[in-house]
């Protein structure tokens, strides 16, 4: 994933991979931060739909897969970095894998909760 510019300019690093598990880390920096020093929901969103992402290419057997549907609950705001997000996959199905996904600040403290579906697009191969 670093290869893709929006990854490594937010500083997403990947921490942990397994089948249906994925967890990533993101840098407190002033990219991804907006006025007051929270950090920016849109950077949440990514950093959750890049982390779903990623769980899911664990479970879809190389096949290429876009995010379908994301809802987002932003529960607390985020500035005690770096973040940490997880994700698990609830279910993978031929066509869509469902993943449940968490955002915490580096004491643990739960910022968002996401669930999500991508949608496997079958017969596009993807490098892993």
């Amino acid at each position: 994933m670093s290869r893709e510019k929006l990854f490594s300019y937010l500083g997403l690093k990947v921490i942990k991979i397994e089948k249906g598990y994925v967890e990533t880390s993101l840098e407190y920096s002033e990219n991804v931060l907006r006025i007051g020093g929270v950090l920016h929901g849109g950077a949440i969103m990514t950093t959750i739909d890049y982390t779903g992402g990623l769980a899911t290419m664990t479970v879809n057997d190389g096949e290429d897969q876009v995010t379908q549907e994301l809802k987002i609950n932003f529960l607390e705001p985020m500035s005690n970095g770096p973040f940490r997000c997880v994700a698990k996959v609830v279910r993978a199905g031929r066509t869509a894998v469902v993943v449940e996904v968490d955002f915490f600040d580096k004491d643990g403290v739960l910022g968002a909760k996401a669930l999500g579906t991508w949608y496997i697009l079958r017969g596009r191969r993807v490098a892993k």
